[in-house]
């Protein structure tokens, strides 16, 4: 409530200052005659007067300051930040300057005569002239206790300054202040006070995060927080513009006493509620302790399995190294049974055939371990990549001629279905023949009395599908979520490894492999290759 009715009266006070800034904009450059005189009259009115009262108070109280204790160069300094001036001189009776807040000026403009010789007590040269830089100002006074004169000196943008922030503090002088507004103020864009409803708080520049928060935001923001003196204050703050120029920021503060009852009442309500949830919440974790004893028992069994899996892999570094190990032997075993039938071939023809049969056996099945121990080693040891911009379609070129032969010893047909046109891409050639050959061979094993073997390929913007499909006897339901399991096989003579390092080597080009498979119907295989990046 008390913030829709501080946007109320900034959203007044906004008007006020937009109306005093244009008329004042006039005033810098009164070149430009299209302002209506009723806007001068009524905004700009006692302006110029009140500028000048100020700037001779300012010289006063300079004066007072000097009988009481000498004032220095950085003193002086100190005060034409406080007055908004470029320079505060201090001069004996016959016009030599004593001190000053800046060094000597070769140009310093002399005081004026008839000054001098005590025929003017001030001289005003404020007026009648534009706000520009090359433009200078000055307030000249005779000291009432001590015989000489005070200059106060100002460039345009210092005089600019000051018809602006007396201009807007007598925008905000007509909302006069109920009883639960403390303050109302308005800031520049560097957070000096312009304006203020106590004139102590004028020039003064605040630096607080919620006042440089407020001046960038396009909304009213407020806070509660207690002052210096420990009062409790309200505050809203709004940014305001002049031809869609940031000026500065609008701040009016509260009393909150008046909304006190109705927080009482609030929290009686909160308190209810607290109440009421705090039950609800009671018999919440009442079922969520039931359920979490369940959930433990499932996380126990995840351990264990992790476990299992752990031992498994430990397992499977022991039996890469003994594989290791079995393949040097197994390799003098080939080459010693080699010789064997090279060279201790039997003279009898009735011995010679049974005698290479016995050795092709056993030839044979030596190079069946062989594989198996290459593929538990490729397993186990962790591969990279050898990516190279290649051909898709080569590559797929190669596979069929590779499989030709050998499908048409099977009975089956190869079927293909791609366009010329696939982009070249970066992959690693060998290592996807090797996942290709894989997904080919489980296809074509699948066939056992013939069948199709269909690859397609389709090209997308940002990837190419590969979809490797078969006529074959399909994969059961049960059976799907093992078949990317290591040593998992529904064949007489397989390792179960086929499969898996095709998924490894598909995931390591940044693709996916889906399987999709019904029983007597056959298999679909697809693999998604990115074809930006791999």
């Amino acid at each position: 409530m008390l913030k829709r009715e501080a946007v109320t009266h900034i959203q007044h006070v906004e008007r006020n200052i937009q109306d005093t800034l244009a008329a004042l904009q006039w005033l810098e450059s009164p070149s430009e005659s299209s302002l209506p005189n009723l806007i001068l009259s009524g905004t700009l009115f006692g302006l110029e007067e009140s500028v000048a009262e100020y700037l001779l108070q300012a010289a006063h109280r300079i004066d007072q300051m000097d009988k009481e204790k000498t004032l220095t160069p950085p003193d002086l300094q100190s005060l034409t930040e406080q007055v908004v001036a470029t320079s505060i001189e201090i001069y004996d009776q016959k016009g030599n300057l004593l001190r000053s807040s800046s060094a000597p000026a070769s140009k310093r403009k002399p005081l004026p005569r008839e000054l001098v010789e005590k025929k003017r007590s001030v001289v005003i040269d404020l007026f009648g002239k534009p706000f520009k830089g090359d433009q200078w100002f000055s307030v000249v006074l005779s000291r009432k206790i001590t015989p000489g004169f005070i200059a106060l000196r100002f460039n345009g943008e210092q005089m600019k300054r000051l018809f602006r922030q007396f201009a807007i503090q007598r925008a905000i002088s007509d909302l006069t202040p109920r009883q639960d507004i403390l303050f109302i103020s308005v800031l520049d864009a560097d957070l000096y006070t312009l304006a203020h409803s106590d004139s102590a708080f004028l020039g003064r520049r605040e630096e607080d995060l919620f006042l440089k928060n407020s001046l960038q935001s396009d909304q009213s923001l407020s806070r509660l927080y207690r002052s210096a003196k420990g009062e409790e204050v309200f505050e809203v703050a709004k940014s305001f513009s002049l031809k869609n120029q940031p000026m500065g920021l609008i701040r009016i503060g509260y009393s909150p006493k008046e909304i006190h009852p109705v927080l009482s009442q609030i929290k009686k309500n909160v308190f209810l509620s607290i109440l009421f949830f705090l039950i609800l919440g009671i018999s919440a974790i009442a079922l969520i302790w039931a359920n979490q004893n369940r959930h433990l028992r499932k996380v126990k069994e995840m351990e264990d399995r992790v476990q299992l899996a752990e031992r498994l892999s430990s397992l499977g570094h022991l039996a890469a190294g003994v594989a290791h190990e079995i393949r040097n032997p197994l390799n003098a075993i080939g080459m010693g049974l080699q010789r064997l039938k090279r060279e201790f071939l039997p003279q009898e023809d009735s011995k010679k055939d049974e005698y290479l049969s016995f050795t092709e056996v056993i030839l044979k099945e030596i190079r069946r371990v062989n594989e198996i121990i290459e593929q538990f080693l490729k397993l186990s040891r962790p591969f990279q990549l050898n990516l190279r911009v290649s051909s898709l379609q080569d590559l797929l070129k190669n596979l069929i001629t590779l499989f030709q032969e050998e499908a048409a010893t099977q009975g089956i047909t190869l079927q293909t279905e791609w366009k010329d046109d696939l982009s070249p891409m970066r992959m690693d050639s060998e290592r996807l023949t090797q996942a290709f050959i894989n997904i080919m061979k489980n296809g074509m094993q699948a066939m056992e009395k013939g069948g199709i073997l269909r690859i397609e390929t389709h090209p997308f913007k940002d990837r190419v599908d590969v979809v490797i499909s078969d006529s074959g006897s399909g994969i059961p339901l049960d059976q799907m979520e093992k078949i990317f399991n290591y040593y998992y096989t529904t064949k007489e003579k397989g390792v179960g490894l086929g499969l898996s390092i095709a998924h490894r080597i598909i995931e390591a080009h940044g693709g996916q492999l889906k399987v999709e498979s019904r029983v007597g119907v056959g298999t679909k295989v697809t693999i998604t290759l990115p074809t930006e990046e791999c």
